[in-house]
């Protein structure tokens, strides 16, 4: 019985997922473009990928088309927090 138990704990591959952050400007056919920033646990760009396009598509169900322009796309980990302030003490995300 362990055997099988290993076999299918060997045949298993763990993926963990991170925190994206995504920061995109948004255009909507007859509304000005909207810039915003999100997060998203995903495991990889592909994910965060499909995940953007899932988040938008609920927000906006009644928009035939979205443009997105990815402006920066980075895990959490790896986004300084000096680097969101500029020189003049203003946060810019």
């Amino acid at each position: 019985m362990m055997d099988s138990m290993d076999d299918v704990v060997d045949d298993y591959e763990l993926t963990i997922a991170v925190e994206w952050m995504v920061e995109y400007i948004l255009e909507i056919r007859g509304s000005s473009p909207i810039r915003s920033v999100t997060i998203i646990d995903a495991k990889d760009i592909d994910q965060v990928r499909n995940e953007l396009l899932r988040e938008l598509t609920d927000l906006y169900p009644e928009a035939g088309r979205i443009d997105v322009t990815v402006i920066r796309m980075s895990t959490i980990s790896s986004i300084d927090s000096e680097s969101m302030f500029e020189e003049d003490g203003m946060f810019h995300p």
